[in-house]
């Protein structure tokens, strides 16, 4: 039951992408270097791979059915010198022979005829495809990289309340620490008032504690 809610979720956030993207520009993912440094090997999931191998496929799909109209166009213009070159009135002693091939040449231009109609159509197709596919890919991308922003921006919150409280805490220690160094040196003074520098020094020996700076205080003592 979660799941499907998760799902239909997902699908309705991915529509308002789309539809939010409809008209706006985005440069072809693939392609761009800058989309390859975000998304190492590692980083893609498999909706993005999924996504990015679609899109190569139409690119490259693209790039060969412009070269494939390129080469069409040549075997055109060879079958079309080819007709011209067998013309005949059907009187020279060769008309069966070109004729024969005028044949062949229609039908091989009628079949030419197709594929570039074929070609055009897809090369006519392709752009919106890959548009598609493309804003497919980058929402797949976004996802992947708003996850992580989320994940962060929760964790920057959790640190930050973490540092305040630590500041306010190292604020006290910091008020503490100068109390008892305060009270340390005044202590320490009225020994040396009360007992002077070399009574005090014997019970130093036997004790480890904070008096600041000893010559100080042996110098506020006089």
């Amino acid at each position: 039951m979660r799941r499907g809610k998760k799902k239909s979720a997902e699908e309705e956030m991915d529509y308002y992408y789309k539809k939010e993207l409809k008209n706006k520009k985005v440069p072809l993912l693939v392609l761009d270097p800058s989309w390859h440094e975000l998304f190492p090997d590692h980083r893609k999931n498999d909706e993005i791979r999924k996504c990015e191998k679609n899109l190569n496929n139409l690119v490259k799909k693209q790039g060969q059915t412009s070269n494939d109209l390129k080469d069409y166009e040549k075997a055109k213009k060879v079958i079309m010198d080819n007709i011209v070159n067998n013309m005949t009135d059907g009187n020279e002693p060769t008309s069966y022979l070109k004729s024969r091939k005028q044949e062949k040449n229609q039908k091989l231009m009628e079949d030419l005829n197709v594929k570039i109609a074929e070609a055009s159509e897809l090369q006519r197709k392709l752009p919106m495809q890959i548009e598609l596919a493309n804003k497919e890919l980058l929402i797949a991308s976004m996802k992947v990289c708003y996850a992580e922003l989320s994940e962060n921006t929760d964790r920057i919150e959790e640190l930050d309340e973490w540092i305040r409280r630590a500041r306010e805490e190292l604020k006290d220690r910091i008020l503490a620490k100068q109390d008892m160094e305060m009270r340390n040196t005044q202590v320490y003074k009225y020994m040396h008032n009360l007992l002077g520098a070399q009574v005090v020094e014997v019970f130093d020996k036997k004790h480890r504690i904070w008096k600041g700076n000893i010559e100080e205080n042996r110098s506020a003592a006089k």
